[in-house]
């Protein structure tokens, strides 16, 4: 089984997004982010390109969250002495939420601390954070500044980053990509599911019966799964500018095998068998793991929303059959950024892990 940990170091070295500040002394005065577009020292890096806030599902507590990765980008493949990390929630310039991070929480939460990676962009990727919370609504943060602390020959320096947080108003009126009842087994960053640049608000979802059972058979084939070959539709209207439907399924339930991954993904975060559909809007739907030659459309093709596009399936990096959805601001979910969303049937605006629901 391929860990959290790896997954996300692969993910965070692969797609990554400049937003580059300087070194400064420690005792110097706050600078602002500056970009660069071919930096030669070491600088941050936010990734996604844009972060949005979650609110959409308020709870009577009446909080929102956020999640981005931070990025220490070097020329060279060496590590700077870290030595804090201060993460600033503000609203309309002030402060009003700390964390502190102290060299040994820095040291246990950097996700590159066994190996650093290279860039796509060239230099390599030396330490990266996942930065999230949860807070209450009434704090109004609009903004994160992020300030990282190291030791070099010159003494303390700092980097800092100011991460811009935004809300999202969805265009695309979505339903439930398949129909009949149904579980989420997993949510987006702030559930604790997913964390990739792209399905930061993606969810996971099986079929149930009519009994809300999730098997229909014993044994651990994937057939035995009472979701296997439900047909996967048209969340909304399109054209397919994604599909790919000859990876196998994975034969075993409640195991992920990086056997049957594709090359590309050997880490994890394998879609296998995959459709991409272009709203016209600037968003884009994709759903992942359709049944091994099920697709019934292909790239090119104007599709309505509630067409039928394939099989459930267990394809790529998956353990059970289930179907993957998430909203997205491009056509590539390698470098795509997150969009909230919710659904006009289903599961409509409530995704956490172990939801059930009916989509009719």
């Amino acid at each position: 089984m391929i860990s959290r940990r790896t997954f996300l170091a692969a993910a965070v070295a692969g797609t990554t997004t400049a937003l580059w500040t300087k070194g400064t002394h420690a005792s110097s005065t706050t600078t602002p982010t500056t970009s660069i577009d071919a930096p030669s020292e070491l600088g941050l890096s936010v990734q996604p390109t844009r972060v949005f806030k979650r609110t959409s599902d308020q709870n009577r507590l009446r909080t929102e969250y956020w999640l981005f990765n931070l990025m220490l980008r070097s020329p060279s493949q060496d590590k700077p002495a870290l030595a804090s990390l201060i993460v600033n929630g503000m609203s309309h310039g002030q402060v009003v939420r700390t964390t502190s991070w102290t060299a040994q929480a820095v040291a246990k939460s950097d996700l590159l601390a066994a190996a650093p990676m290279p860039a796509k962009e060239g230099g390599w990727l030396v330490a990266a954070f996942s930065i999230g919370d949860e807070v209450p609504v009434a704090l109004a943060i609009d903004s994160v500044r992020c300030v990282l602390e190291f030791e070099d020959v010159h003494g303390r320096q700092r980097l800092e980053a100011t991460v811009q947080l935004e809300s999202y108003a969805q265009k695309t009126s979505l339903v439930f990509p398949f129909k009949g009842n149904g579980m989420i087994t997993q949510g987006g960053a702030w559930n604790d599911g997913h964390r990739n640049r792209s399905g930061m608000f993606a969810i996971d979802a099986i079929g149930l019966t009519g009994l809300y059972a999730a098997m229909t058979a014993a044994g651990d084939a994937s057939r035995s799964a009472a979701g296997w070959g439900r047909s996967i539709i048209a969340p909304a209207a399109g054209t397919v500018v994604v599909a790919r439907g000859d990876r196998p399924d994975q034969p075993v339930l409640g195991v992920s095998d990086p056997a049957y991954f594709v090359a590309e993904f050997p880490n994890g975060g394998d879609p296998g068998n995959h459709v991409v559909i272009d709203h016209g809007n600037g968003e884009f739907s994709a759903i992942d793991h359709f049944q091994h030659g099920s697709l019934r459309v292909a790239v090119g093709d104007r599709i309505v929303q509630g067409q039928a596009l394939g099989l459930l399936g267990n394809s790529g990096d998956s353990n059970t059959p289930h179907v993957h959805h998430q909203l997205q601001d491009g056509p590539d979910w390698t470098r795509a950024n997150a969009l909230p969303h919710a659904y006009a049937n289903g599961p409509r605006q409530q995704h956490d892990r172990g939801a059930f629901f009916s989509a009719d």
